[in-house]
């Protein structure tokens, strides 16, 4: 098996529009650090998947397209969710990229590309799978358990490792809505951070996970780079620690087995009563906290999902989700076209399950999330039965995957 990463910039000029925030109204006044695109390929014999991260809120499926257009082999393209880059048409149901960022990301992905197959090399590979306190935690209550699932793969040796993949579920949302700096956020400061431990040259890449309930609303102490970078390296002491352990061993000597699909789920029809009396119980529950009360955050939200709900009541025409995975000898990832919830990661294991991944379609809870009218829930396109239906389809893509790309 062979291993290769490659790195681009995407430049982000000031006066841009951003991403992810419904309450944002400032445009782009500066970057702290230019956003990435960054490649990880893995290759078998004639067979080649490349996995593309990209710093942006989310990946719509033309631009995905549009990646694959460009780049041989199969290729899935992901985002890390960062709330502070461009804003590239992604909205729940399903969105279309401006043809400037089109062009910009699959230029960058394809460099990309290109570098991770010049550097590929014979390497032995890892998984490894752990858990990470104080970093995020659910972020619609404060139930106390600070801790989330985290899964790292590495390739080369334990002690010095060539290349490290991190899959991490927690929303890279430090900076707030009133920040008009371009920043890859948590996601970039912990590939920083953990670079640093690493020692030696190793490269470093960090994916999102299944982050959609998952967040450093009450883990954090401030909205602040410093305060990111400080999660950041609580982040990379412990994965630093994990990284260091065996592992479990893989290889894809035996080919890269792959399947993709689009399912249609039906859209959401939501009650209006309904809807104007959470709208009045959350009113009424914001003006009985103080204002720097984390759990005001929760209920601005819940109301802009009130409202998005209301937008949307009426239209039921099917959301199409985009569902991957790809088998990599005693490895499998899949990957959600969404925001998945965490709980999708827990019925997806032993795979490994990426989020924001070819497509973005919004937020995906479980069945049992919706008995919570949280923001996620009342934004989400999506029926209660939609998580249960998607974990079928990904076991059944994930067993009976074809060989090639």
């Amino acid at each position: 098996m062979r291993a290769g990463h490659g790195s681009a910039t995407l430049t982000v000029a000031d006066g841009t529009p951003l991403g992810g925030y419904a309450a944002r109204t400032d445009l782009s006044s500066g970057t702290l650090a230019p956003l990435r695109v960054d490649c990880v390929s893995i290759a078998a014999g004639a067979d080649r998947f490349l996995l593309v991260v990209a710093e942006l809120v989310g990946v719509n499926a033309d631009l995905a397209a549009e990646i694959r257009r460009r780049v041989d082999g199969e290729v899935w393209v992901c985002a890390t969710h960062t709330h502070s880059g461009p804003d590239v048409g992604a909205r729940p149901g399903g969105g279309t990229t401006p043809v400037a960022w089109l062009a910009a990301v699959a230029d960058a992905a394809a460099e990309a590309a290109r570098l991770a197959v010049a550097s590929e090399s014979e390497c032995v590979a890892s998984h490894l799978a752990g858990e990470l306190a104080g970093v995020g935690s659910r972020r619609g209550a404060d139930t106390g358990d600070r801790q989330v699932s985290v899964d790292v793969l590495r390739f080369g040796p334990a002690e010095a490792p060539v290349g490290v993949l991190v899959v991490l579920p927690v929303h890279p949302t430090v900076l707030p809505a009133s920040s008009s700096v371009v920043s890859g956020d948590l996601a970039a400061w912990v590939r920083e951070e953990l670079r640093a431990r690493l020692g030696g040259s190793p490269w470093v890449v960090v994916a999102t996970g299944a982050a959609g309930d998952i967040s450093t609303r009450w883990t954090r102490a401030a909205q602040t780079e410093a305060e990111g970078r400080r999660l950041a390296a609580l982040a990379a002491e412990q994965l630093a620690a994990l990284g260091a352990e065996p592992g479990r061993s893989w290889t894809a000597d035996d080919g890269i087995a792959t399947a993709r699909a689009t399912l249609p789920l039906p859209g959401r029809r939501d009650d209006r009563d309904r809807l104007d009396e959470l709208r009045d119980a959350f009113a009424t529950r914001l003006a009985g906290l103080a204002d720097d009360d984390p759990a005001g955050r929760a209920v601005v939200t819940a109301l802009q999902g009130v409202e998005a709900a209301a937008g949307r009541a009426g239209d039921t025409a099917a959301v199409p989700l985009e569902l991957a995975a790809v088998r990599l000898g005693g490895l499998t990832l899949q990957g959600i076209g969404g925001e998945p919830f965490l709980s999708l990661r827990e019925a997806a294991a032993p795979a490994v399950l990426l989020g924001y991944a070819n497509g973005y379609a919004g937020y995906l809870p479980a069945a049992a999330d919706f008995a919570t009218p949280a923001y996620e829930v009342l934004i989400s396109p999506f029926r209660p039965d939609a998580a249960g239906r998607v974990a079928g389809v990904l076991h059944e893509l994930s067993t009976d995957p074809s060989h090639g790309g």
